[in-house]
């Protein structure tokens, strides 16, 4: 009898040693699957895009056909103005769409006694124009952003119309001729810049003309066109903001106006 009882506890401790094994390899495979399942998201990086401020220059005017005769050709005649560009120097990642980068124009001169109020909004794919190609007579494509208030000017619908379109404020020039959707280095940001007088007038037509003018070309009276001349007077009046309208949304860049080109007479 006492042979029998040694034998079978002895068969119990053989199996126990099994068992546990058995057990730690099912917990093993368990707690494997949970880290599996639930590992940690890494959200993406958020996008860089470097500047560089070029001032100084001109450009032809766009707003509508009253700009130019023609609007397009070897023998096309325009009027210029004083601009600022702002060119993208370096960017990352690789592919940003101009979809997903959006630009806001801000006025908040309290020296006007205006509110804050925005010029422009929209996305850089929204203010893509490539002059002489894109549309026709200088009219800006279908769904571009319009221009509102800087402060108590109303630079959208200077001339009666409350459908003036961004392009005569500013445009997106990408640096591809076949208009590429994604950000490159060296597409660039043009800015007009207001100093009191107006784009010429070549339409002919005398309503457009500014008071005391007639004729062909003359000053452009109804259309205003540029940044209101305190934006760089005054510092602190009006700013630019890129921001990355993706995922995750990020601030590019905020510009100062009023260090975009010197002090105007």
């Amino acid at each position: 009898m006492r042979g029998r009882r040694r034998w079978r506890r002895t068969g119990r401790r053989a199996v126990s040693p099994i068992i546990g094994t058995i057990l730690m390899l099912a917990i093993t495979i368990v707690a494997g699957t949970i880290l599996w399942t639930f590992r940690i998201y890494t959200p993406p990086a958020s996008p860089t895009v470097t500047f560089l401020i070029r001032s100084g220059g001109s450009n032809p005017v766009w707003g509508d056909g009253t700009d130019c005769s023609p609007c397009s050709g070897a023998d096309a005649t325009y009027s210029l103005m004083n601009t600022t560009q702002i060119i993208v120097a370096t960017h990352s990642p690789a592919v940003i769409p101009l979809t997903d980068i959006d630009l806001t124009f801000i006025c908040s001169n309290a020296s006007t006694g205006g509110p804050t109020t925005t010029l422009v909004s929209g996305t850089l794919a929204n203010m893509t124009w490539i002059p002489g190609t894109t549309g026709s007579g200088g009219s800006a494509p279908a769904g571009s952003p319009l221009l509102g208030y800087c402060a108590t000017l109303k630079v959208g619908g200077y001339g009666g119309s409350d459908d003036t379109a961004y392009n005569r404020l500013c445009l997106f020039v990408p640096i591809n001729s076949d208009q590429t959707a994604i950000l490159e280095n060296g597409d660039t940001f043009i800015l007009y810049i207001h100093k009191g007088n107006y784009p010429l007038d070549y339409s002919g037509n005398a309503k457009d003309c500014a008071p005391g003018y007639s004729g062909e070309p003359c000053p452009d009276g109804d259309d205003y066109h540029g940044a209101p001349p305190w934006c760089f007077t005054t510092v602190g009046a009006c700013t630019i903001y890129l921001t990355y309208i993706g995922n995750p949304s990020t601030l590019l860049a905020t510009i100062p106006v009023a260090s975009l080109a010197p002090p105007l007479a």
